[in-house]
Formats: C-alpha cells, structure tokens, sequence
C-alpha cells in the first residue's frame, strides 16, 4: 500500500520508467519534487537482456519472453527503495511506437478578423485531424497495416506559423495562412492491445506511453541547440533533427548495436552473450592490438550498412527542403550520440571523418556523447548510472 502521507510530508512523486527496448529492458525507479526546482532523484535501476533475440520482429512477439524479462527488471529496481511508484511512464521500441513530424496548412476566408476561441478550436479540430488521416495513409502504405488498425497516442502543436510568422498560439491573432508543425506519436493497436496485456499487474495503474520524441525537448529547453541526436539502440537507431532548439524531424532504421554483435557471433562461432560482452570490450579498449583489428575487420561491412543507412535517412528530412548549398542538404555539425550501441569508436569515426559528399555542414561534423552526468536536477543515489545506454531512460525523468 502506498504511504499518502509520506508523499505530503516529502512533496515527491515515486515513477517507474520503464524503457523497453528491442535487445533490452532498462527500469528506472525516481522521485520528482514538487518545489520549484523540480529536482529529481533516482532511487533503483535496473537493465536485463532478452534471453532471445527478435522479440518485436512479429505481430505474435514472444510475449512470455517479454513479460518475463521486464517482470525481472521492475523487481530488481524495486528491491532497491521502500516505496512503491505510482505512476509508470513506459517507452517502446521505436520500430513499435513510432513518432513524425507532419506539416499542415490552413487559409482563412477572412483574414482581416482576429482569431477568438471558437475559431481556434474549429481550426485545431480540422488541421489535427488532417494530420492524423495524413500519419495513417502513410504509416499504412509503408507497413500495410490499415489506417484504422493504426491508434494515435498524442498529437502535439509543436510550432504555429502566422504568414511567415511564428506565434505562440493563434487566438487573439490575424492573417491567412496558418502552417502547423505537428508531432505525431502512434503504433499499430495490437501491439498496444498486448503490451497492455503484458504488463498489466506488473505496473501502477497509472500508465503514460512515451516516445522519446516527447521527452528528448525538455533535455535542452535551456539551450538554443543545433544537432542531429542518434540514439543507437539494439535493433535500431533513432534520429532527431533539431534546429534552433526545436524538434523538426524523427526517424529511424533497423540496423543497431546488435547487427555489430550478430556479426561477432557468426564471424568468431561464439554465442550473442559472448559476442556482446566482447563488443562492450573492444569499445572501452580493453583489447589487444591483434583482437582490435580482427573485430574492426569483422564490424566494417556493418558499419558500412549503418552508414548508408542513415545518409538514406538524412536525404529525406523535410525541413531543409528549402536550405540547400552547394546541391547538397545543409546540415547540423554535431552529432549527440547515445544509447547502449553508440559507444563503437567507429560511429564516431565515421560520422567525423565519413564520405559526406553530397551533404553539406555549417562546419566540420563532429561528435558529443550524451552521458548521465550531463543531466540537468538529477541525482543517482545508486550511483550506477553513468553510460550513454542509461540516457534513454533517463529521457523519461523530463517527460513527467
């Protein structure tokens, strides 16, 4: 039972952040004060590996596997503190639980009136639904799910433009043209339907279902930040535009920290436990010169892969459509990495000094990694949480 009068005497909230991955399950168990600082302080963690591989590759994922490694991870957090969260905020994988930025447009008939309440909403209803039959015809045509097989989790305003113009809102306001960059967050329903099934009696009653799309603003709301983010996970690597501070862009590809670990695993004959442990090694650079050089040899096709990949990824972003510069798309020079598969030092070595031939930086790209010390009003009483890997679920802490 949770102690009410606890939480009044301390003015802190108890959460559970979940972040389920494709290779693993990461928990976080963390207290948010209520004063002005907001400061927060993480109590337990935990991290537990998939004992088998491709959990989420199906509609039918292996949901004993599932259920029982995340079952193992809440414990584990739990067994560290006294208190039981009461509230969960759940991350999915991003091959599940996707997020977009979509565009939308709207004329006025009379662009001389000033915009009041019934006309904002009225507009509101019409360009968010636009956007949401737009997200569904697309994620429909790219997967083949049907639209109304597809459920929207959240549709955010993320920035209003008033002929050319940004606003903070649209009432109180004139003019004709009204552009919406809009954040869509949606998965298909039967992943939802059995994820709820999964960790229904595992968690508080009081779930929220997180993109890290959502979360990942509130890292730099302090800074006006220019980079691309690259969360490099097991199966996959998630990228977030951003430009002045602002989220443009989200994607992501099927190629992650695990493809490196698949290829130590075929290459050398040993299990993916082993493979794994190996690689986490060879990029703390704990190994010899000679086994250096063999895993190099054996990551370079992946890498390669990786690359291409993100290149494909980076054509298509949207936002920089209209700033071009010697033919190629202008691009942010940092690239913030994290997640468990970005510490490989060739990432870092290619992203710096890779072929980017057809694209075009402000300057010279180079490399930041995301680490947990970077956090703002944290506090790790466990002491334990000091990789780029723990930064996803970390994320979670600012979405509260």
């Amino acid at each position: 039972m949770i102690n009410f009068s606890l939480f009044k005497k301390d003015k802190r909230k108890i959460f559970l952040g979940l972040d389920i991955g494709t290779e693993a399950v990461k928990a976080i168990i963390f207290s948010l004060s209520e004063k002005k600082d907001k400061k927060i302080t993480i109590l337990g963690n935990s991290l537990s590996y998939f004992d088998s591989y491709g959990v989420f590759d199906s509609q039918d994922f292996e949901a004993d596997v599932v259920k029982k490694t995340i079952s193992k991870t809440i414990n584990e957090a739990k067994s560290q503190i006294n208190q039981k969260p009461n509230r969960t905020l759940l991350e999915l994988p991003a091959n599940i639980l996707k997020g977009r930025i979509v565009f939308q447009s709207f004329k006025r008939k009379n662009p001389q009136s000033i915009i009041d309440k019934k006309e904002k909403e009225v507009i509101y209803q019409k360009i968010l639904s636009k956007a949401q039959n737009e997200i569904s015809q697309i994620f429909a045509t790219e997967s083949g799910i049907l639209p109304k097989d597809i459920h929207i989790i959240n549709l955010k305003i993320l920035e209003i433009k008033i002929d050319g113009y940004v606003v903070p809102a649209i009432q109180g306001y004139n003019g004709k043209n009204l552009d919406f960059r809009i954040l869509a967050i949606f998965l298909p329903k039967y992943y939802l339907e059995n994820i709820k099934k999964i960790i229904q009696g595992l968690i508080s009653e009081e779930l929220e279902i997180l993109n890290l799309a959502q979360a990942l603003p509130y890292f730099f709301r302090r800074k006006v930040v220019d980079g691309i983010f690259l969360d490099v996970g097991g199966n996959l690597t998630q990228i977030f535009l951003v430009n002045n501070g602002k989220l443009n862009n989200v994607d992501e590809f099927e190629i992650g920290g695990k493809t490196f670990s698949q290829a130590l695993s075929q290459s050398l004959g040993i299990g993916i436990s082993e493979a794994r442990v190996l690689k986490e090694n060879y990029s703390k650079g704990e190994l010899s010169e000679e086994v250096r050089e063999r895993v190099r040899e054996i990551f370079s096709q992946s890498l390669g892969d990786w690359f291409k990949n993100l290149k494909l990824k980076l054509k298509t972003q949207r936002i920089f459509d209209r700033e071009r510069k010697s033919g190629g798309v202008l691009l942010p020079s940092t690239f913030f990495l994290f997640g468990g598969g970005s510490q490989l030092p060739e990432i870092q070595e290619i992203l710096e000094e890779g072929n980017w031939e057809s694209f075009s930086f402000f300057t010279p790209p180079k490399v930041k990694f995301i680490y947990p010390k970077d956090f703002r009003n944290i506090e790790d009483m466990t002491k334990k949480l000091n990789s780029p890997q723990d930064v996803p679920a970390l994320l979670l802490c600012y979405a509260c």
